[in-house]
């Protein structure tokens, strides 16, 4: 049916009609909300909308899940948007990038290890800093003839432009990342 508001004294009115994907509920330490998941064709994105509490008396509210096989669509290709844009943007060349045992890499940082020296990783391991108190991820670089212990964020991957997905892959992973948003009584449809 959708999402029915009713407040004290006014008129219920029901909005989304065929457009609620989910519904949830947020408990704090006093109050608890309630919340519908929904498609707002008019803005064009899945939004949150509160449609009961318990921060106030007078609601006479209730939301339950209709959405129609055109409104999935319609938040499929939303998801899909997003999801492109994620990849693209940050997931894809995060993991080109990201340093692997047997690669080549380049030393863009420090002071032992000359800047521009390249070599073949070795090693991977977490070592304790003294100096700041943590952890960090340090790597072992075979250069030159001899094995030289730099932190990970010194170093930076050659050519980790070719290690990018493209084609059929990349579109595979969109389509993951995709139905990973969408609610799991969906996500048979897709």
């Amino acid at each position: 049916m959708a999402v029915c508001f009713g407040r004290y004294g006014e008129e219920k009115k029901v909005e989304y009609e065929g457009c609620v994907i989910d519904l949830r509920e947020h408990n704090g330490a006093w109050d608890s909300d309630w919340y519908a998941i929904v498609w707002d064709a008019e803005c064009g994105e899945v939004r949150e909308v509160m449609y009961d509490t318990t921060r106030f008396g007078g609601t006479d509210s209730w939301a339950t899940i209709d959405a129609t096989e055109e409104t999935m669509r319609a938040v499929y290709r939303y998801y899909k948007g997003i999801s492109r844009k994620d990849f693209d943007g940050r997931y894809n060349e995060a993991q080109a990038k990201k340093i692997r045992m047997g690669d080549s890499v380049k030393v863009v940082r420090g002071r032992k290890v000359p800047k521009g020296t390249t070599g073949k990783i070795g090693w991977i391991g977490k070592n304790y800093n003294y100096y700041s108190g943590q952890y960090e991820e340090r790597v072992g670089i075979e250069a030159n003839g001899e094995k030289v212990f730099v932190p990970a964020n010194y170093v930076e991957v050659i050519d980790w432009e070719q290690r990018m997905l493209t084609g059929n892959a990349r579109k595979k992973e969109i389509r993951r990342i995709t139905i990973s948003r969408i609610p799991g009584r969906y996500r048979n449809i897709f």
